[in-house]
């Protein structure tokens, strides 16, 4: 088996880059990444011939050039650091949390590195609450923030995360701190007992994880305040993201806004162009951007489907660096022991122990965005029809391709996990995890990865169906394979507990398109009284559907999408009431011709551009006239009316 190639004799802290453009200095400027059509591609290109010489760069400019903070923002900063008070109850959140599965995209290590030293120096401060130490700490860490961090190829993951937190303490780190607690908390179930202690001051689980937005919010507003640009600060900002999408749901314009501000400042760091090991890059840092990059890609790629709105990140202008895969403890790793890591992945980069990590789904999920890319070109684009048959097919090779590219333990089903008699080929790869807490964390990675397969294969054939080149049925296998992981998902609420945020993600983002296309397909079939029973059973989809509304009505005014899943629960209860009326809209006799009836084009009943458009119609037809579903009424029907 051959090793990939991380360096000189294997060292990743040994790699220097031979070429100036790789180097990475522009991370921790006021300007940002240029690249090769940019104002100054010239005289960098040719910094030798015209003798240009680089001037050292003093970071303590950037801090001076900026205004003096207003008495007001400090007052706004010792505000939001008097939350840290409670950081003896957030750490019992994120112990939750880190005992199953690694970080988001901040590392496990950093975050304990970064939580543990602030508790440490400024614990008794916090606790006290005084309000003129708080404005003086409020100082520090405004005085820190606007100094940009020094990063060099040798340092080491530790000292990088010092760097940023005990009397280096940042608004970044704050930030991170309040935005991890309110994602873990958006997550757990209501009847947790870990909101005993905190229920008296914040209510209940959403204004619990509500206050912790609102708080890292400020510290988002600081950072741009004192014009950050760096590598903690664009995965703060990414996990913002993800808590703003757990409050407020994904269809909501604060978390487009919020993914565009993410991949702006991805774009402008230079994540995009690739993360090499060089003389200003160390490998930890290399490998954290990449896991930033893929996973920020993909997340784009996963709200233009949902929203039906062009992609704004494109592969065709990115180096598509996979990162590694590694846990979090052992991208801290150093010396032999990271060595030793490094040697034991395969010759595409995967671990060989079996292990599920976080990146490890990211890298399959990643994949999978690319295609989902060129689907969306499909969908949303205006290409040219000739050419959509050669397009399919090669999206369709690269899918299977990529699917058989995965190791033999990326394989197992969903099901699998739920059958606790079935041994499966995984370990745990956390001294704390349980075999409960591994087979629920591999569970949902499964789920996730399984439903956003299938909802690729979906987006492609409504897109065709959508360009008249296919017929409606061939949706309906994937549809019901689509809400089955769903449904599958909903019946294990108890066994995934601390994942019930996602849960109800997977019912928004792929349970509700497909429930959608089953529903629309069963009216159709009932008022032309042409049955598939082959294809889509009467008896099990109404009930698949009954079962799926009622999950949709658990969903509590609270949670994010809230919205979403209550609009889709009314327009497929609607959908259901139609069907099952004593008294439906009469159709053609059994047998009668049905030709002028365009049953099987389902771009003529509801558009199919995107999920949002599709759930607004849903909610909004007038079910009662026959005339949205058979053509114009005949004078009868209309007197019958």
């Amino acid at each position: 088996m051959s090793t990939p190639s991380f360096g000189d004799n294997g060292n990743p802290n040994s790699y220097v880059s031979p070429t100036d453009s790789s180097h990475m200095s522009f991370r921790d400027s006021k300007t940002g990444f240029l690249g090769p059509t940019s104002y100054n591609a010239v005289f960098t290109e040719n910094a030798g011939s015209l003798s240009v010489i680089t001037e050292p760069h003093d970071s303590s400019e950037d801090a001076q050039s900026l205004p003096p903070v207003s008495v007001e923002k400090i007052q706004q900063g010792a505000e939001v650091l008097s939350m840290l008070r409670d950081i003896p109850i957030y750490q019992r959140f994120t112990q939750r949390w880190y005992d199953i599965c690694d970080g988001i995209v901040v590392m496990q290590p950093a975050y304990r590195i970064w939580i543990d030293e602030l508790w440490s120096e400024f614990g008794r401060l916090l606790q006290d609450g005084n309000p003129e130490q708080l404005r003086s700490l409020s100082e520090l860490v405004w005085r820190n923030t606007r100094r940009p961090m020094k990063v060099h190829g040798q340092m080491t993951a530790q000292e990088w995360a010092r760097s940023a937190s005990g009397r280096n303490l940042r608004w970044e780190v704050v930030g991170v701190i309040l935005s991890m607690v309110g994602i873990i908390a958006g997550n757990l179930s209501c009847w947790d007992n870990i909101f005993d202690s905190v229920r008296e001051k914040f209510v209940d689980r959403e204004t619990f994880a509500d206050r912790m937005r609102k708080a890292s919010e400020f510290c988002l507003c600081f950072c741009y305040e004192a014009e950050v640009l760096n590598d903690i600060y664009v995965c703060f900002m990414y996990e913002e993201l993800v808590l703003v999408e757990t409050c407020k749901g994904d269809a909501h314009y604060i978390s487009w806004q919020r993914t565009g501000e993410v991949l702006d400042a991805i774009v402008a760091l230079g994540f995009h162009q690739g993360n090499p090991v060089d003389a200003e890059t160390p490998f930890f840092l290399a490998e954290l951007r990449k896991r930033v990059f893929i996973s920020a890609y993909g997340r784009d790629k996963q709200v233009a489907s949902f929203l039906g709105r062009p992609p704004r990140l494109s592969y065709r202008y990115c180096k598509m660096d996979v990162p590694l895969d590694l846990s979090d403890e052992q991208l801290f790793l150093e010396g032999p022991e990271l060595t030793s890591c490094l040697l034991s992945l395969d010759e595409d980069g995967w671990n060989t122990t079996g292990n599920l990590y976080r990146t490890t789904w990211q890298r399959v999920w990643f994949q999978h965005c690319r295609v989902r890319e060129d689907i969306l070109e499909i969908a949303l684009g205006s290409g040219d029809d000739d050419m959509m048959p050669q397009n399919v097919e090669q999206i369709r090779v690269r899918l299977e391709r990529i699917n058989h590219s995965f190791p033999d333990f990326m394989r197992l089903q969903p099901e699998d996990y739920f059958d606790e008699n079935k041994s499966l080929p995984i370990g745990t790869h956390k001294s704390s995890q349980t075999e409960r807490s591994s087979r629920q964390t591999n569970a949902l990675f499964t789920l996730c990865i399984h439903a956003g397969v299938a909802h690729t294969e979906f987006l492609l054939l409504r897109a065709l169906v959508n360009r008249r080149q296919k017929d409606t049925k061939d949706l309906i296998p994937i549809s019901r394979r689509l809400l089955q992981l769903v449904l599958l998902s909903q019946s294990k609420r108890d066994f995934f507990s601390y994942f019930q945020g996602d849960l109800t993600y997977l019912m928004a983002v792929h349970g509700l398109p497909a429930a959608g296309v089953l529903a629309i397909e069963l009216l159709k079939q009932e008022q032309s009284r042409q049955y598939t029973p082959d294809i889509l059973p009467r008896s099990e989809t109404i009930q698949d559907l009954s079962v799926f509304i009622s999950a949709l009505a658990a969903v509590g005014p609270g949670e994010g999408n809230f919205f979403v899943c209550n609009q889709g629960r009314r327009a497929l209860k609607r959908v259901l009431d139609q069907i099952l009326s004593p008294n439906p809209i009469v159709g053609p006799p059994p047998g009668a011709d049905s030709s002028n009836m365009p049953l099987d084009d389902m771009s003529l009943y509801f558009p199919t551009g995107n999920d949002v458009d599709f759930l607004s119609w849903l909610d909004n037809v007038e079910w009662d006239k026959p005339g949205v579903w058979m053509g114009a009424p005949s004078a009868s029907q209309e007197a019958q009316q």
